[in-house]
């Protein structure tokens, strides 16, 4: 990890790809990148998402949009960790399986996504979806 100025970060794995951080405006930062907070739950998001869409493509689901909704507490204190986070599955295509889009959501919630697993130790997950045409 990089400073880059100000309280913007630039972190770089050894494959050369990298992420950007930034604190918010009333932090003192920029707002030009996620915020480190941010950056958690938009991992777990694509964790989730990961595994969702991989099994959603091994059930056949034809679906042409796919998204999350992230909605998250903190503590008003520091450290200001989450107090509960929740993740609205948005789906949408042909035919898709209720059944499937439940199966694929518990079983990356459940047994493969591994930032959730971490997370879910100190704060409560819950989870919703959509389905539509």
């Amino acid at each position: 990890m990089n400073w880059q100025g100000n309280y913007r970060f630039t972190t770089k794995n050894e494959k050369g790809l990298s992420v950007d951080f930034d604190a918010p405006i009333p932090n003192g930062g920029e707002e030009t990148a996620l915020s480190p907070m941010e950056n958690v739950l938009a991992s777990l998001a694509a964790c989730s998402s990961y595994h969702v869409v991989s099994i959603l493509h091994k059930k056949r689901q034809d679906f042409s949009v796919y998204s999350i909704e992230m909605e998250a507490d903190r503590r008003d204190e520091p450290p200001r960790v989450f107090t509960g986070i929740h993740l609205k599955y948005i789906i949408k295509g042909k035919n898709i399986s209720k059944k499937a889009v439940e199966n694929a959501i518990r079983l990356s919630e459940e047994e493969y996504c591994s930032v959730g697993g971490m997370l879910k130790k100190t704060v409560n997950i819950t989870s919703s979806y959509e389905i539509s045409a």
